[in-house]
């Protein structure tokens, strides 16, 4: 017994290693012909895709905007590009949340489904509306020069 105690301060981060990386194998895989776990999982992937396409054109977005603020008059009382960009992408995302609804305890099985397929949807939306913004700002400039 007392070996087993001088031990234990060893092997409990073994064990909790084994344990998460266990866990870690009996992730619930995306199956849209499955379970209702496997199709949140699904929801979820699309969700999780959206909003990397939707981050990395943001930050194109937002490079774009602090380029107009370096090229503005610093004497203007203008709000900035990037103030009313970061505004705005503020704004959408609580309107998407407000739309979509969040979760809650009595929502049953395919509510976290739901909720992650419109937010999917409407951020496909908002990905496309950003890359239109941008390309009209970046061909304005181009007509400018």
């Amino acid at each position: 017994m007392t070996r087993m105690r001088t031990l234990l301060p060893v092997l409990a981060p073994l064990l909790m290693l084994w344990a998460t990386s266990a866990m870690a194998d009996d992730e619930i895989e995306c199956n849209p012909d499955g379970t209702q776990m496997e199709m949140n999982a699904c929801a979820s992937d699309d969700l999780q895709k959206a909003d990397d396409e939707l981050n990395a054109v943001y930050r194109e977005a937002m490079a774009f905007a602090k380029s107009e603020d370096a090229n503005s008059d610093p004497q203007s009382d203008d709000e900035s590009a990037v103030a009313i960009l970061k505004k705005a992408q503020r704004d959408w995302i609580r309107k998407r949340d407000r739309k979509c609804g969040e979760p809650s305890a009595d929502g049953g099985s395919m509510q976290s489904m739901e909720i992650a397929s419109c937010r999917a949807e409407l951020t496909q939306k908002r990905t496309e509306e950003l890359r239109s913004m941008l390309e009209e700002g970046r061909a304005a400039n181009e007509d400018a020069q």
